[in-house]
């Protein structure tokens, strides 16, 4: 049985780009985030909002050179075209390269220079405000998949770092 009151909720958005640091595509596998907010004395995690509420899905926008973005987020690969066929995944087509590994499960693939916006919403638990979530939020962790092996990125959160 649910409770109907209000939950905090922060939104995140990820720039991720390839700059050249491998020798090909970078590829962002599918993952849950979660932001970590442990102290000394007590270990937590800000977990990822994923309760099938729509306004609170995931989306991958990829960055176009003109600086406008397209989404192809995981919910427009279930369209069926008039001619009844499912439509390419949203990462693949033209973002992926012909070597690739990339499955239907991987977020995104990023060529050269290419960049993506993932943009994911986090309950920020027991933060009434933004400025209370900035202060408790010392860093996350996202996997990336680099010249075919899979590796952590700390992404760290300094409280300098945020504009207000």
């Amino acid at each position: 049985r649910g409770w109907g009151g209000p939950m905090p909720v922060v939104e995140l958005r990820l720039l991720v780009q390839n700059t050249g640091y491998s020798k090909g595509a970078i590829i962002l596998p599918a993952q849950e985030f979660s932001v970590d907010a442990s102290t000394r004395r007590k270990g937590e995690k800000f977990s990822e909002v994923g309760d099938g509420d729509e306004r609170f899905r995931r989306r991958v926008l990829r960055v176009e050179s003109d600086g406008s973005t397209t989404d192809y987020s995981e919910s427009s690969s279930t369209l069926t075209l008039e001619d009844g066929n499912r439509p390419q995944p949203p990462h693949s087509s033209d973002l992926q390269p012909q070597n690739s590994s990339l499955t239907r499960q991987d977020m995104c693939c990023l060529r050269l220079y290419e960049s993506a916006i993932v943009s994911l919403h986090i309950h920020a638990r027991g933060c009434s405000t933004t400025a209370k979530f900035r202060g408790r939020s010392k860093r996350m962790q996202i996997l990336v998949c680099v010249d075919g092996t899979t590796r952590p990125l700390a992404i760290p959160f300094h409280a300098e770092d945020f504009t207000r």
